[in-house]
């Protein structure tokens, strides 16, 4: 045992250092995203992680509460792929997806613009613009369904009494209009969301850009292509990422409507995962199905997300 001498001061105890700077703010970052990351590893990518374990072995609906003996195979994404109806529902799910979404951003838009007006009874138009969020999708898609029949439909009476058709037009029995159709039912309820964020974003856009803009002549087109859609870029951005994410994994406005008809012009890729699951009772190739929208929706996503980020940059 080593003793020092007597007076002679102790030798310092190494100490660690200290976090200072981003490095501590970096740390204290993740520290507080971490519930959240465990939250979503629990509740987001252990569901995908089963999707996609799934989608790899020729089960029956029964067969998944046991243990899976079966050998892996590529079978369900053959049958997915080779199947006559998959590229039609790539269409019906393009129409589905972008027309119902570029519909709701138009709709929410102008009605965000009026609302952002306040005038007269503003409060009472602003309620009735977000009425359609608070009915429930099924009973959303049941209301339209009657409104479009070509028998009794209120759309089609409003037409024929107004002149402009001179026979019913079947919206939901023509493989030619019945997509259109339930993408514009399917937008109608979509819209609210639209409205809400983007009157947010109007209302965080200062008013003294608009009065710089009048007193230099700027007429209400060149204010709203210079200021209004400048000002609404990151709110576009994060509404129709939402909006876009939310139309590809829609199932009910379409089940309740058309059921995917007819003739398969309505069946989208999130409805072929739903029938190959529970009416014919295969979740592995509806798991398939599955992992394919997925893939197709996160590219899809992405690639917008690389687009208006490049916008941005611009």
């Amino acid at each position: 045992m080593v003793t020092l001498p007597a007076g002679a001061p102790a030798a310092a105890m190494p100490r660690r250092p200290r976090l200072r700077g981003p490095a501590r703010t970096r740390l204290l970052f993740l520290a507080l995203m971490l519930p959240a990351i465990l939250c979503t590893g629990a509740l987001v990518a252990w569901p995908i992680a089963k999707l996609v374990q799934i989608s790899f072995y020729e089960l029956r609906l029964i067969e998944l509460m046991r243990p899976i003996t079966k050998p892996a195979t590529l079978a369900n994404y053959a049958a997915a792929i080779g199947h006559p109806g998959f590229v039609p529902s790539l269409w019906a799910t393009a129409i589905f997806v972008f027309a119902g979404t570029a519909i709701a951003l138009l709709m929410g838009l102008a009605t965000a613009l009026l609302a952002d007006l306040r005038l007269a009874g503003a409060s009472w138009f602003e309620a009735i613009v977000v009425s359609p969020w608070s009915v429930a999708p099924a009973i959303a898609s049941l209301i339209w369904m009657f409104l479009l029949n070509d028998q009794f439909g209120l759309v089609n009476y409003l037409l024929m009494g107004a002149g402009l058709v001179s026979a019913p037009v079947p919206f939901l029995t023509s493989p030619d209009v019945a997509i259109w159709a339930v993408t514009f039912a399917t937008a109608w309820k979509a819209y609210p969301f639209f409205t809400i964020m983007l009157l947010a974003g109007l209302q965080s856009i200062p008013y003294s850009q608009y009065e710089a803009a009048m007193m230099d002549g700027a007429g209400a087109f060149r204010r709203f292509v210079a200021i209004t859609l400048p000002g609404l870029r990151g709110f576009l951005r994060v509404t129709i990422f939402l909006g876009l994410l939310s139309a590809f994994r829609n199932v009910e406005s379409v089940l309740v409507m058309t059921a995917g008809g007819p003739a398969r012009s309505t069946e989208t890729l999130a409805v072929r995962v739903y029938t190959e699951t529970f009416q014919f009772l295969s979740p592995g190739r509806g798991a398939a199905l599955g992992t394919l929208t997925l893939i197709v929706a996160v590219a899809t996503t992405l690639l917008f997300l690389r687009a208006t980020r490049r916008r941005a940059d611009v």
